[in-house]
């Protein structure tokens, strides 16, 4: 008597089929994508990206020479003599200073006046008019008022970027907190946490991926303003320093003082990643997928 390949037999019990995973070369088994389908997925295809547009510049800028045009390897000579000996490294280094403790100022408030307002109906009533009317105004039109009281000094440089970061951190903090599920609030109850605790071990934790992403769109938003606020009203900083490099018509100098700015907010992009993946590991951890 034969036996079927494709099934097991055991005493008393009735044929089962094999299964996908157990037949090599079946449907049941993972699948590996083409090499060229995981490249298009990598970050290393978008850096390559960057550099052909890149060798394109420098070939353009090179077959033809104009004053409006630099090429890549002037624009990259041009920034290292600046940052060893030129303005540049001061004027970054002003804007970095006023853009952090602006957006500093406004993450503690954004994020305490928020989660109070999402978990106290008090706060809401009180502060929800004020804040959505301020909401919808423009930064440029608030900046001639805080110079008006405030001049051009730090003060008033400190003051908008703290208002452009602010509203982005708030309504995240918000939305985080009010979102709190009922179950986690009904389980402190059950325990017996008394509110400040259910506020530091519950709604915190639980608003805490929503008020990153506004901390990190804040972040951009603050470096963007302390550059405009020194073009427009400013003495110093990188806004400053390009106002003067256009007026001079450096259009190299303005190219480096673009690039300075962009470098400026990768790098501070990827320092906010990096203590995001730590801070909120156990989120992370949670959410990731597999390939």
């Amino acid at each position: 008597m034969t036996t079927n390949p494709t099934v097991t037999r055991t005493a008393g019990a009735m044929p089962l089929p094999a299964t996908p995973d157990a037949i090599p070369g079946t449907a049941g088994a993972p699948k590996r994508r083409p090499w060229f389908l995981r490249a298009l997925r990598s970050r290393a295809f978008g850096w390559l990206v960057f550099a052909a547009a890149l060798v394109a510049w420098q070939r353009y800028a090179t077959a033809n020479p104009s004053p409006r045009y630099a090429t890549v390897t002037d624009v990259a000579v041009q920034w290292w003599d600046q940052i060893l000996g030129g303005p540049l490294l001061t004027a970054t280094l002003q804007t970095l200073r006023t853009m952090l403790i602006g957006y500093g100022v406004a993450a503690v408030l954004a994020v305490v006046i928020g989660v109070l307002m999402a978990r106290v109906r008090l706060v809401y009533v009180l502060l929800e008019p004020p804040l959505e009317l301020l909401r919808p105004m423009p930064i440029s039109a608030v900046i001639p008022l805080l110079i008006l009281y405030l001049g051009i000094d730090d003060a008033m440089k400190i003051s908008v970027v703290a208002l452009a970061a602010f509203f982005h951190i708030l309504l995240n903090a918000y939305s985080g907190a009010g979102s709190t599920h009922r179950t986690m609030m009904d389980t402190a109850r059950t325990f017996g946490l008394t509110w400040r605790q259910t506020m530091a071990e519950i709604v915190i934790p639980a608003a805490a991926p929503s008020i990153f992403v506004g901390l990190r769109s804040a972040l951009a938003a603050s470096l963007v303003i302390s550059v405009v606020v020194g073009m427009i009203a400013g003495n110093d900083g990188l806004g400053h320093l390009l106002m003067i490099q256009q007026q001079s018509f450096q259009v190299t100098d303005l190219i480096v003082g673009a690039v300075t700015i962009a470098m400026l907010g990768y790098a501070l992009n990827s320092a906010f990643l990096f203590i995001e993946r730590r801070v909120l590991h156990w989120h992370f951890g949670a959410t990731r997928t597999h390939d």
